[in-house]
């Protein structure tokens, strides 16, 4: 039997680009950091679905951010860097869908180590709501 082939990283979305994840307004998806002295998303908001697909974003291409929250009004807005999940062995692919052509996937393995370093890095582009 073949081993699986890794997934193909879209070469197109630079390093630099911002991908946008969604981040509910629970106790499990974002805490005070002390050592940052700030609100941020935990490791549980930069993990795959339940269901096994992986990590939704959407692609930062300059539209307005409140677009990628609109149908989440419990939501805030995260914001980490393609670079950063390359980084931490992951790979991002375009995956568009009927309510947002910028939807992406990042795609491999996501243990806690690397769902951390996704949460620190993070920045809020939309904080959640009070």
């Amino acid at each position: 039997m073949a081993e699986a082939q890794p997934e193909a990283d879209d070469q197109t979305i630079q390093g630099n680009v911002f991908l946008w994840r969604r981040v509910p307004k629970t106790p499990s998806h974002y805490v005070y950091d002390e050592n940052l002295n700030r609100m941020r998303a935990t490791s549980a908001a930069f993990k795959d679905h339940p269901n096994g697909s992986p990590m939704s974003v959407t692609i930062d291409v300059g539209q307005d951010p409140t677009t990628a929250i609109k149908n989440y009004p419990n939501n805030g807005l995260a914001a980490i860097t393609t670079e950063l999940v390359r980084s931490l062995g992951q790979t991002v692919r375009r995956s568009p869908v009927h309510d947002d052509p910028n939807h992406a996937e990042v795609v491999g393995p996501k243990p806690k180590r690397v769902s951390s370093e996704m949460a620190k890095a993070a920045v809020w582009i939309i904080h959640p709501p009070p």
